[in-house]
């Protein structure tokens, strides 16, 4: 039997690390951006701008989903915020998904 209090801790480990991962990917889009200097046209760089903000909200998203793990440890397991700790986590691997994919499409691109 899995124990909720496992898939919690799992959360919360898995939850920090895809942070870490989405943060890669902002790091090389905010490279990648900053490697156009001077009249650079706005459709060029609104793109790596849009793509810059929404993995700043992965990384939001990643942080609450680490949040509503530790709330859950320290509440002492309330069954209502264990629903919303695997739906955040479930909503995040979906979210850093499409947001790697997303970069990595930007930056290989031709």
């Amino acid at each position: 039997m899995i124990v909720e209090k496992d898939v919690v801790l799992a959360i919360l480990g898995a939850s920090a690390a895809l942070a870490g991962f989405v943060l890669v990917f902002l790091g090389i889009i905010i490279a990648s951006y900053q490697s156009y200097s001077g009249a650079v046209p706005e459709q060029v760089v609104g793109p790596f701008r849009t793509l810059g903000r929404v993995l700043v909200g992965t990384f939001g998203l990643c942080l609450f989903a680490v949040l509503a793990s530790l709330f859950w440890l320290v509440g002492g397991g309330p069954d209502q915020a264990y629903g919303v700790t695997v739906g955040l986590f479930l909503a995040e691997l979906v979210a850093v998904f499409a947001a790697a994919v997303w970069a990595t499409r930007m930056v290989l691109r031709k």
